[in-house]
């Protein structure tokens, strides 16, 4: 569960890679997905066109994007990997301020790149890159705070205890989220069916954390998720995810 849980922190940089169908979305391995990039990269010049009247802010989005994805990729993935796997109590000292460091870089980076891209991005998903990024060193702070103190709850004997029964409810949460948007979820594209879904998952996972003392936890993934999610159709949704906050070292329910 810990080392799950240390690894999302990481995923959230794939959220860029949904920018309005940006070129961060991967390789292309067969034709299907070679047309599909086709596509989405027309798309992206068109939004230019109609963003600046030309496309001659396209070059400069595709070099942002890419440069962007060489930020992600200064991580080096492989030893990260071992790192987690060996995360203990007694390596913590020394994963959390090595790691922390590369994420804040990380972010940095793509701070400094995502302004390249602004010309050929709709408003609503620049907003969103621009939100989400903004966000991280927040959600880093309370991560890494004391050498991941909040994540490390998990390696507490009660807690690993308590949580255990529910382990498999656990995973299935995720799997009530992957299944309800049919493995296309986008956040620049929710709709309400969406927010109900994320409205469902985020109960689940309360259900499963809260009797555990583990819902710090998810404080760190809350702070991301509510700086994006007013900026979409959810805002208006009168069944929004619930909202917790880490004050003075209490769980807040808002």
């Amino acid at each position: 569960m810990i080392k799950l849980s240390v690894t999302l922190l990481f995923i959230g940089l794939s959220l860029l890679a949904v920018c309005n169908g940006s070129p961060l979305s991967g390789k292309s391995s067969n034709s299907n997905e070679l047309n599909g990039m086709a596509n989405i990269l027309g798309e992206i010049r068109e939004q230019c066109i109609k963003n600046t009247g030309s496309d001659e802010a396209f070059d400069g989005f595709m070099i942002s994007s890419q440069l962007a994805m060489m930020c992600v990729g200064n991580i080096d993935i492989e030893n990260f990997l071992i790192d987690i796997f060996q995360l203990t109590n007694a390596t913590r000292g020394t994963f959390f301020p090595k790691y922390c460091q590369e994420m804040r870089s990380i972010v940095s980076c793509l701070n400094e790149m995502l302004p390249g891209m602004q010309p050929c991005l709709k408003e609503s998903s620049f907003q969103i890159a621009d939100a989400f990024i903004e966000s991280l060193p927040e959600a880093l702070d309370l991560a890494c705070k004391n050498d991941g103190e909040v994540i490390m709850k998990l390696e507490d004997k009660d807690r690993k205890e308590c949580i255990k029964p529910n382990a498999d409810q656990f995973w299935e949460c995720g799997d009530m989220l992957t299944n309800g948007i049919d493995n296309a979820f986008d956040l620049f594209k929710l709709n309400l069916d969406h927010c109900s879904e994320l409205t469902s998952y985020r109960e689940c996972i309360n259900e499963q954390l809260e009797p555990c003392d583990l819902l710090d936890i998810v404080n760190i993934f809350d702070i991301p998720i509510n700086a994006i999610l007013p900026l979409t159709p959810c805002a208006n949704h009168t069944d929004t995810p619930n909202v917790y906050q880490l004050v003075n070292n209490s769980i807040v329910r808002n």
